[in-house]
């Protein structure tokens, strides 16, 4: 099989995996009040906290996950020019993650074209934007809530459409540049761009009298569901990965050694048996713990997940994930709050988009910006009102732009120490 074909499977496995959900919707109690489920979905203010499980129910959520499979696939096979790569594993992963609460066909696809309008703007083709696209989408909320929030009229779905033009059309340079604030130590670069994004947004609603509600809508209930659905993709993956075993054995001892700052491709570095491998093991590991925490599933904990999965083909493993996300439990210990609750199991899965500092910096340094994580994420859900469903990615990108200089100015400052004492033995 040559190159170009096994990319093009690749690329059909997300086909699949869309077929494979729509399937399991199908397989759904209440799938005869999927279209009513999906409507639902598709006409509620989406921002943070939006189970879709609480909204529409079992088979509509997953039918709506399964049309972002669908569209990502559509977008990515558009790409005849890009290989299958980490990042694109890692957008598919998170932009179908987020499809479990707060993105639906409707509010996605006005950022989606905001990027298509960059492209023809800056004079580029689409192809290069289809795969950070999908980034984008975490703005989604805020075309949900200028459309739906004072009820769908032409003006209101005028007003959303253009509004989504404008954050997608703005989006990518923006991504470009605040890169390097955080030095590369955030796998969720579109997520703090996203935050800052929607924040300035939320400062000019109060001119137009648009009050934003603080939203938790999290369902219950469906715990062994949702955890058959994750066993089904994890099972889908193992078909793949069964056959190759040794040669996704041999290359893995390799990929954990990597630190995982951007761009840190597995797929492109160690190949995509061994990066099948840490999907399968990094995923289950941070699944295992946090079952073994007593913590019941629900969307926004799936839609982790599925981030974790895609992440972990592009940045994250076991030995620079797992520092970050016991800072995590750390800092939830020691202020007496319990490790079963959703605000602890979100900052705890998402948190690992700072696995780059503790890969490059060293397993203390990564307990760290967990331990920071865990205690700012819930603070800069205020800033941008919930209208960006990355907020731990916001989070993350404020952690690494404060926590890198200060880790390089004290690792400076041993070196020299460490000179000067060598100096004096007479060790140089």
């Amino acid at each position: 099989m040559t190159v170009k074909k096994q990319h093009i499977e690749r690329k059909r496995a997300i086909l699949v995996l869309g077929i494979l959900t729509f399937a399991y919707a199908l397989l759904m109690p209440d799938s005869g009040q999927l279209w009513q489920g999906l409507l639902a979905i598709l006409t509620n203010p989406t921002q943070l906290m939006t189970d879709f499980f609480a909204v529409g129910g079992l088979s509509a959520t997953f039918a709506n996950v399964a049309g972002h499979f669908f569209l990502a696939h559509y977008l990515m096979s558009r790409n005849e020019r890009s290989n299958v790569n980490g990042l694109q594993i890692g957008a598919v992963g998170i932009f179908a993650g987020h499809a479990f609460f707060g993105t639906n066909l409707l509010n996605v696809l006005p950022l989606i074209g905001g990027m298509v309008l960059y492209a023809k703007f800056t004079k580029q083709s689409f192809k290069l934007y289809t795969t950070v696209s999908l980034f984008a989408t975490s703005m989604a909320p805020v075309v949900s809530y200028l459309a739906f929030q004072n009820g769908l009229s032409f003006g209101s779905a005028c007003i959303a459409l253009a509004v989504g033009l404008i954050l997608g059309f703005m989006a990518p340079a923006l991504a470009e540049e605040f890169l390097k604030f955080h030095h590369g130590l955030t796998l969720y670069n579109y997520g703090f761009t996203t935050g800052l994004m929607t924040m300035f947004l939320v400062l000019l609603f109060p001119y137009f009298q648009l009050p934003v509600e603080t939203r938790v809508l999290i369902s219950d209930g469906y715990h062994t569901y949702i955890l058959g659905y994750w066993l089904l993709i994890i099972g889908f993956l193992l078909v793949f990965l069964l056959r190759h075993l040794l040669k996704a054995a041999a290359g893995y001892s390799a990929l954990i050694k990597s630190t995982g700052r951007v761009p840190d491709d597995f797929v492109t570095k160690f190949g995509l048996y061994p990066t099948l491998l840490n999907m399968c093991l990094t995923s289950s590991l941070f699944l295992g713990c946090l079952l073994v925490f007593g913590v019941r599933l629900n969307g926004p904990i799936l839609g982790g997940f599925l981030t974790i999965l895609g992440f972990s083909a592009f940045g994250k493993h076991p030995l620079n994930a797992l520092p970050v996300g016991l800072g995590v439990v750390l800092a939830s210990v020691l202020l007496n709050q319990p490790l079963n609750e959703i605000r602890f199991a979100l900052p705890f899965l998402f948190s690992t988009g700072l696995s780059p500092i503790a890969g490059f910096y060293g397993w203390f340094y990564g307990l760290v910006a967990g331990f920071l994580h865990y205690n700012l994420s819930s603070t800069v859900l205020a800033l941008h009102q919930g209208l960006s469903l990355y907020n731990n990615g916001f989070s993350t990108g404020f952690v690494a732009a404060v926590l890198a200089p200060l880790i390089d100015t004290l690792q400076d400052h041993k070196t020299l120490w460490l000179k000067d004492k060598g100096h004096v033995n007479g060790k140089k």
